[in-house]
Protein backbone atom coordinates (compact mmCIF):
# COMPACT_ATOMS: atom_id res chain seq x y z
CA UNK A 1 0.00 0.00 0.00
CA UNK A 2 1.23 3.49 -0.98
CA UNK A 3 1.06 6.17 1.17
CA UNK A 4 -0.25 9.87 -0.19
CA UNK A 5 2.12 12.05 -1.67
CA UNK A 6 0.60 14.37 1.46
CA UNK A 7 2.23 12.12 3.90
CA UNK A 8 5.60 11.87 2.48
CA UNK A 9 5.90 14.97 1.98
CA UNK A 10 5.12 15.87 5.68
CA UNK A 11 6.98 13.10 6.59
CA UNK A 12 10.08 14.31 5.26
CA UNK A 13 9.02 18.19 6.39
CA UNK A 14 8.41 16.52 10.19
CA UNK A 15 12.17 14.76 9.38
CA UNK A 16 14.04 17.74 8.74
CA UNK A 17 12.91 19.23 12.05
CA UNK A 18 14.42 16.64 13.83
CA UNK A 19 11.35 14.46 15.35
CA UNK A 20 12.17 11.10 16.27
CA UNK A 21 11.04 8.64 13.67
CA UNK A 22 9.12 7.36 16.45
CA UNK A 23 7.10 10.40 16.69
CA UNK A 24 6.55 10.96 13.10
CA UNK A 25 5.19 7.93 12.88
CA UNK A 26 2.87 8.20 16.28
CA UNK A 27 1.58 11.23 14.86
CA UNK A 28 0.63 10.79 11.01
CA UNK A 29 -0.86 7.11 12.17
CA UNK A 30 1.72 5.33 9.78
CA UNK A 31 4.55 3.02 10.22
CA UNK A 32 8.09 3.62 12.04
CA UNK A 33 9.45 1.77 8.90
CA UNK A 34 7.75 3.51 6.08
CA UNK A 35 8.80 6.95 8.23
CA UNK A 36 12.36 5.76 7.69
CA UNK A 37 11.78 5.03 3.91
CA UNK A 38 10.70 8.23 3.36
CA UNK A 39 12.98 9.75 5.58
CA UNK A 40 16.14 8.67 4.53
CA UNK A 41 15.09 9.11 0.72
CA UNK A 42 17.18 12.09 -1.37
CA UNK A 43 15.26 11.76 -4.42
CA UNK A 44 11.82 10.68 -4.46
CA UNK A 45 11.15 10.31 -8.06
CA UNK A 46 10.25 7.09 -9.62
CA UNK A 47 12.97 4.84 -10.64
CA UNK A 48 13.62 4.22 -14.64
CA UNK A 49 13.36 -0.17 -15.32
CA UNK A 50 16.51 -1.07 -15.59
CA UNK A 51 17.47 -2.44 -19.55
CA UNK A 52 18.81 -5.48 -19.32
CA UNK A 53 21.84 -5.70 -22.14
CA UNK A 54 21.11 -8.38 -24.49
CA UNK A 55 23.50 -9.95 -26.12
CA UNK A 56 23.97 -9.67 -30.15
CA UNK A 57 24.84 -12.34 -32.76
CA UNK A 58 27.28 -10.06 -34.08
CA UNK A 59 29.01 -9.47 -30.58
CA UNK A 60 31.33 -12.30 -31.77
CA UNK A 61 32.26 -11.25 -34.88
CA UNK A 62 32.64 -7.56 -34.07
CA UNK A 63 36.62 -7.43 -33.92
CA UNK A 64 36.34 -9.08 -37.25
CA UNK A 65 34.42 -6.82 -39.09
CA UNK A 66 36.18 -4.50 -37.41
CA UNK A 67 39.25 -5.49 -39.09
CA UNK A 68 37.58 -5.70 -42.43
CA UNK A 69 36.20 -2.00 -42.24
CA UNK A 70 39.96 -1.23 -41.04
CA UNK A 71 41.15 -2.35 -44.03
CA UNK A 72 39.10 -0.86 -45.84
CA UNK A 73 39.94 2.98 -45.49
CA UNK A 74 42.97 2.01 -47.32
CA UNK A 75 40.90 1.09 -50.53
CA UNK A 76 39.12 3.24 -53.11
CA UNK A 77 35.28 4.04 -51.61
CA UNK A 78 33.92 1.93 -54.65
CA UNK A 79 36.11 -1.29 -53.81
CA UNK A 80 34.50 -1.01 -49.70
CA UNK A 81 32.31 -3.73 -48.08
CA UNK A 82 29.04 -2.78 -47.65
CA UNK A 83 26.46 -4.21 -45.68
CA UNK A 84 25.42 -6.75 -47.98
CA UNK A 85 28.62 -7.88 -48.67
CA UNK A 86 29.97 -8.31 -45.05
CA UNK A 87 26.77 -10.42 -44.39
CA UNK A 88 27.41 -12.59 -47.63
CA UNK A 89 31.28 -12.78 -46.19
CA UNK A 90 30.44 -14.01 -42.58
CA UNK A 91 27.89 -16.42 -43.84
CA UNK A 92 30.03 -17.76 -46.47
CA UNK A 93 33.38 -17.93 -44.37
CA UNK A 94 32.64 -18.15 -40.77
CA UNK A 95 29.19 -19.74 -40.62
CA UNK A 96 27.05 -17.00 -39.71
CA UNK A 97 23.52 -17.77 -39.32
CA UNK A 98 21.99 -14.58 -38.58
CA UNK A 99 20.02 -12.64 -40.67
CA UNK A 100 20.99 -9.13 -43.19
CA UNK A 101 19.16 -7.17 -41.00
CA UNK A 102 21.37 -8.17 -37.96
CA UNK A 103 24.34 -6.49 -40.01
CA UNK A 104 22.83 -3.52 -40.95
Amino acid sequence: MTIPMSKQQDIRRLDAKGLPHTEIARRLGVDRGTVAKWAGMEDCSPKPPARRRVKSVLDGYKPLIDSWLEADRLMPRKQRHTAKRVHDRLRDEHGFTGSYSTVL
